[in-house]
């Protein structure tokens, strides 16, 4: 067991690593970027090893064309961890190791969970949060109010009714305040802009531009142009991950991916559109997602080929 808490520390240093590289070979970087780096460096001897590595395997990847040169030194690695080094590198390049990592809103949030992970709390007012996959959620409770700062992810709410204190979820540009209720807030993910859907009671959502209250079966989506979007989804589906599980009905295969991408260190790639427009229905467990990539690939006609532990690759047959 410790052996394997140990390669999970290895891990995760290298994925925050792998990050630092990319924010800061980034012509955006900033002062505070610079010093988060130095603070990170500090904790640990280690953490500024594994920078230097992955530094220099930027200097040996940067100019590659992405994807195919990159998949292709990844297919010549010998060595299993070599590999996976490269395939952290990789994700970072692309802009998912960092979206991944996720450190920056851990450390600022009173609770959070790792990616794969589903995890209910109790908060203060006799309230509870469930945290979905890679989500990270500040408390700001006092005598007056009750508020919960979604920095990362999503979270689902069961409210305890208080109505001289208002619960408040905070999220990007949404806020949402339960009136009795049971409500989940998601971020703004795959394109798709930051959300509220209402499984039971009343929820008043307030964007900079515009106010609604919806009920039990409602959804409120934040689009491009400021509006909010209403829709009557299956709510119950859309937040059966609190439970443990993902429930898909007739859904496009890359949205699928998708899903089960955020539940696992790396990337889930589909190559070619006749496997992304595949439509799947089902039932997976959050916790066992190379499982459900398993069955997808015995029940469709796909291949599901593992690159490294961080990269899967899945195309047409």
């Amino acid at each position: 067991m410790a052996q394997r808490d140990d390669h999970s520390h290895e891990e995760r240093r290298s994925e925050e690593a792998a990050g630092w590289v990319a924010r800061l070979q980034s012509s955006d970087a900033t002062a505070a970027d610079r010093e988060g780096f130095a603070a990170w460096c500090a904790r640990n001897p280690k953490n500024a090893e594994a920078y230097q590595d992955l530094s220099s395997l930027w200097g040996e990847l940067k100019e590659a064309p992405v994807p195919k040169d990159r998949l292709r030194k990844l297919r010549a690695a010998r060595r299993a961890r070599r590999a996976a080094t490269l395939g952290i590198l990789l994700l970072a390049v692309t802009g998912l190791g960092v979206s991944q990592t996720g450190w920056v809103e851990r450390l600022q949030a009173d609770h959070s969970t790792g990616v794969g992970e589903v995890r209910s709390v109790a908060l203060p007012d006799g309230s509870r949060a469930v945290l979905n996959t890679d989500t990270a959620l500040r408390l700001r409770f006092d005598g007056s109010r009750r508020q919960v700062e979604l920095l990362r992810g999503e979270a689902y709410f069961e409210v305890a009714p208080m109505p001289a204190r208002p619960f408040v979820a905070v999220g990007e540009t949404l806020e949402a305040t339960a009136l009795g209720t049971r409500f989940a807030m998601q971020l703004s993910q795959g394109g798709r802009g930051p959300e509220v859907a209402v499984e039971e009671g009343r929820v008043a959502v307030r964007s900079r531009e515009a106010q609604v209250e919806l009920k039990a079966g409602d959804e409120a989506t934040l689009g491009s142009d400021g509006r909010l979007i209403l829709s009557r989804p299956d709510v119950a589906e859309q937040v059966a991950w609190k439970d443990g599980k993902l429930v898909f009905s007739d859904r496009p295969l890359a949205e699928v991916l998708a899903t089960l991408g955020r539940y696992r260190r790396g990337s889930i790639l589909v190559l070619d559109e006749r496997a992304a427009r595949q439509r799947i229905s089902g039932i997976f467990d959050v916790a066992n997602t190379d499982e459900a990539l398993a069955t997808l690939e015995a029940s469709l006609p796909v291949s599901v080929t593992r690159l490294t532990g961080l990269m899967v690759i899945v195309r047409s047959r």
